[in-house]
């Protein structure tokens, strides 16, 4: 067989070739593993940066639920476990609280959680779809008695609403101021005393007319009504009227489960209403801006 010889160039060139495929060889195998690396670098600071955004998520989430769990121990004196609860239905829609001062929720998520067939009284419901204190209560399915000298926007609620003034008796021909949200009965002696209640500087910048009705007490209206023995939650604010008219209450006859009263921090009705309360087996529990919460001293 004729062996063929390479010329030198020829074999130079082989030479070359090979020795190019083989720096192409370990370029590319460079390449490969720098690329292989690039793709760990890039998949490690991925994982570190969810790591930080889940991190830095979670430490405002439970920022966000911790000033809730403040807001919601302050008004309602919930703890911290029902706090959280309560956030998630309100996140989701399922619950909605409308009380200025966290009345409705202290009701039902501290006193009476997981009721929904409870009984309550309104005395002084006011607007019945702005900062009410038993619209919640209702959407949960209780039922109850609103009762204002003169209900405003009660069309969606299911109470029963009743026109009257509260008094400690009834009968009695009283001078009414009509003012709104801080109507009332104008006690002569108290004009001038609390700045929450019903003063002259408040009268003269609003002008609404005085005129005279005749009291009810609370006994009669809740026997009118055929209300429960036992009520589960009773709210009341009425401008300075709240000791006259819890005197009109038969404690003999009904118990109350919850009690919120308005008191503006106003002596001596705060100590009266107190005094009131504890002479009839009560506690005070709670203390939200400027109503007292109360409930039975022995359950």
């Amino acid at each position: 067989m004729a062996l063929t010889l390479k010329s030198p160039l020829s074999l130079r060139n082989s030479i070359q070739a090979s020795e190019a495929t083989g720096e192409e060889r370990l370029m590319r195998q460079k390449f490969a593993k720098n690329r292989s690396l690039s793709k760990a670098a890039l998949s490690l600071v991925a994982m570190l940066f969810f790591l930080v955004a889940g991190a830095l998520g979670s430490a405002y989430v439970g920022a966000k639920l911790m000033v809730k769990y403040q807001i919601d121990a302050a008004c309602c004196n919930l703890s911290p476990q029902r706090s959280i609860f309560v956030s998630v239905k309100e996140k989701l829609g399922l619950v909605r609280f409308y009380s200025q001062m966290g009345q409705d929720k202290w009701v039902s998520e501290a006193v009476f959680p997981g009721v929904r067939d409870g009984f309550f009284v309104d005395v002084g419901s006011g607007d019945g779809d702005v900062t009410s204190n038993t619209q919640a209560l209702e959407e949960k399915g209780w039922r109850g008695i609103c009762i204002d000298a003169f209900p405003r926007r009660m069309e969606t609620r299911t109470c029963q609403v009743v026109k009257a003034v509260v008094f400690s008796e009834a009968g009695k021909r009283v001078k009414f101021w009509a003012g709104g949200d801080w109507g009332g009965i104008i006690d002569p002696l108290a004009l001038t005393k609390d700045p929450f209640g019903i003063t002259k500087e408040k009268m003269q910048a609003n002008e609404h007319p005085t005129i005279e009705l005749t009291t009810e007490t609370l006994g009669d209206i809740l026997d009118r009504a055929k209300a429960p023995r036992f009520i589960h939650y009773m709210s009341m604010d009425i401008e300075g009227g709240e000791v006259p008219a819890l005197k009109g209450f038969p404690f003999d006859k009904y118990q109350i489960g919850a009690l919120t009263v308005e008191h503006n921090f106003f002596e001596p009705k705060r100590s009266d209403i107190k005094a009131l309360m504890e002479d009839h087996g009560y506690q005070r529990v709670w203390t939200s801006d400027r109503d007292d919460f109360y409930v039975p001293a022995s359950p």
